[in-house]
């Protein structure tokens, strides 16, 4: 690992095929992104056509594990997070979950670095408040706490980066979790980028293209 470990985001960008997943798989490991995330959820209605089988997951941990690059995703029920926890080093919890304290105990108990995106969708910043953060993290108070900048908007034309050293009076070591399709970001300790094949996915307005997501790493390196 770098100095700055990249994240492919690669979210639900595979319409719920696991043969688009394998090839965002693909895409990063030819870029040179240290890990691959996607997003686990089962019954959501409105993102049942983005689902994948327990089957299909765990053939996509595997061939991650053959391309030697590390699994990711974010679970959004208490149910994929147990699912997720064998196949993964870390835990991503996504803004929607920051003032969940349950949600954020379920997974503080699993005893493993949590990646804590602190956006909003309900400020017009699209940020959390440090009000917010610093109750999120009284609720795991033992947990090894990755702040992730982020800014909740799709697209994000503005990722108000100058805003990151508000996140300083926490003492945790801080990342970025970015929505804008700009490569012209501040380097990290941990940088989550959104990737895409193509226009055909859910994510496109705010995720980079093979090509653009490659230029982004190299310079990141």
């Amino acid at each position: 690992m770098s100095d700055v470990y990249i994240i492919a985001e690669a979210g639900i960008n595979h319409n719920g095929s696991l043969k688009r997943a394998k090839k965002l798989v693909d895409v990063a490991t030819e870029a040179g992104a240290d890990a691959v995330k996607f997003q686990t959820f089962w019954d959501i209605t409105r993102l049942k056509k983005y689902e994948l089988t327990k089957e299909e997951w765990a053939d996509l941990y595997f061939y991650c594990c053959a391309n030697n690059i590390t699994f990711l995703s974010t679970p959004h029920t208490f149910k994929a997070i147990h699912f997720l926890d064998p196949m993964v080093p870390m835990h991503k919890v996504a803004s929607t979950y920051l003032t969940n304290a349950n949600f954020l105990r379920e997974v503080a108990s699993k005893e493993k670095p949590i990646l804590l995106s602190t956006g909003s969708i309900v400020h017009d910043d699209g940020m959390a408040t440090n009000e917010e953060i610093r109750n999120a993290l009284s609720f795991i108070p033992d947990a090894e706490v990755i702040l992730m900048h982020c800014v909740s908007k799709y697209p994000c034309d503005n990722s108000d980066f100058g805003t990151m050293w508000r996140l300083l009076e926490f003492k945790k070591v801080l990342g970025i979790s970015d929505h804008s399709k700009s490569i012209n970001i501040p380097r990290a300790p941990y940088v989550e980028k959104h990737l895409k094949l193509d226009n055909n996915c859910i994510d496109k307005d705010i995720s980079l293209n093979p090509k653009q997501f490659k230029k982004f790493v190299g310079r990141m390196r």
